[in-house]
């Protein structure tokens, strides 16, 4: 255990600010403060940054989100090369009609008509494609020479039902 103390980076915050966005059901900022802990030189090119998003699906089921997650540094140099925390923002955004490819609205189709039921497959609710996905949270890994380095997660549950691998996979 004791895997924060010799840690070589350090997540300072992570802090999530929702956009009203008329166009987007939802449209959320993950704002990530990076900090190296010790005098060491970071190579950045070996640092190794993992955000997930998760959602909830009918308020039952958890998934990894299908919104669309875009990566942006707000520091201009990111390399750690001061003590100041490296800031990286996350944007999560699910416009509000997601456009179904065919294969998908297909396939939920075909899952909404359940053999099991009957007269449930005449007419599928507004969430039949696909579940109702509801933002549920976030976890991020810090890994540097593919070693984890950090972890930070809202709801902290996330982090039982996702545990993180030590070691960076490629």
């Amino acid at each position: 255990g004791g895997s924060s103390e010799g840690s070589t980076l350090g997540i300072t915050e992570a802090t999530v600010m929702e956009t009203p966005d008329p166009e987007a059901d939802t449209n959320l900022m993950l704002r990530i403060g990076i900090k190296k802990q010790s005098k060491t030189v970071i190579d950045h090119t070996k640092v190794k940054i993992q955000v997930f998003f998760y959602d909830t699906v009918d308020d039952k089921d958890i998934k990894l989100t299908d919104a669309d997650v875009t990566y942006e540094w707000l520091t201009p140099n990111h390399d750690w090369a001061g003590t100041n925390p490296e800031i990286l923002a996350v944007t999560y955004l699910r416009p509000k009609n997601k456009v179904l490819s065919p294969e998908a609205a297909l396939s939920a189709a075909a899952a909404s008509v359940n053999p099991g039921k009957k007269g449930r497959a005449s007419k599928p609710g507004p969430s039949a494609e696909s579940g109702q996905r509801k933002y549920l949270g976030y976890i991020v890994r810090v890994y540097y020479h593919d070693q984890l380095q950090a972890v930070r997660a809202e709801p902290s549950k996330l982090l039982k039902l996702y545990p993180p691998s030590p070691t960076a996979s490629p």
